[in-house]
């Protein structure tokens, strides 16, 4: 099963981002489009991840598709942490978490939806701090990171 596993990653993972570099695609330009799909497919807010990465390609110049492929990889993450966010937003700024279940939001977006949106909203602040504060700095590392392994894989010394 271990064996199956890694296939996988190879399959899906490693030999696409090894074929952009074979495609001509500089180690720079790919490392900035995996750290970028990494830290815009993880911003706080579902449904708006894919039109953040579209903005970042055509600002940088980077390839769409390895932008969006690292940004589809990473989803099930952005769920995962949206709720860990939202509590290390209000934690790191002394904000009490949101005190409702989600019975209880949808119970107040029933009764007063202007109430829930402000809620939400004050939730989706959180959520954005925290990812400021976290996953800005780890995508900028990695973009270091991967920029070194790939200028050593594609046998360069400079980035371009």
């Amino acid at each position: 099963m271990a064996k199956s596993f890694r296939d996988k990653i190879d399959k899906k993972i490693i030999k696409p981002i090894l074929g952009f570099l074979k495609q001509g695609m500089t180690p720079t330009k790919l490392a900035l489009s995996i750290s970028l799909g990494f830290c815009f497919g993880l911003f706080p807010i579902v449904g708006i991840t894919t039109l953040l990465c579209l903005v970042a390609a055509f600002i940088f110049k980077l390839n769409l598709a390895a932008i969006q492929l690292i940004n589809y990889i990473v989803y099930p993450l952005q769920l995962i942490i949206l709720i860990p966010l939202i509590h290390l937003g209000s934690n790191a700024l002394g904000v009490n978490p949101i005190p409702y279940s989600i019975q209880e939001v949808i119970n107040l977006i029933n009764s007063d939806w202007l109430q829930a949106f402000k809620l939400l909203w004050k939730a989706t602040l959180m959520g954005m701090f925290a990812w400021l504060i976290t996953i800005v700095p780890i995508s900028f590392i990695g973009f270091f990171i991967l920029r070194s392994v790939f200028l050593k894989l594609a046998g360069t010394s400079s980035g371009d």
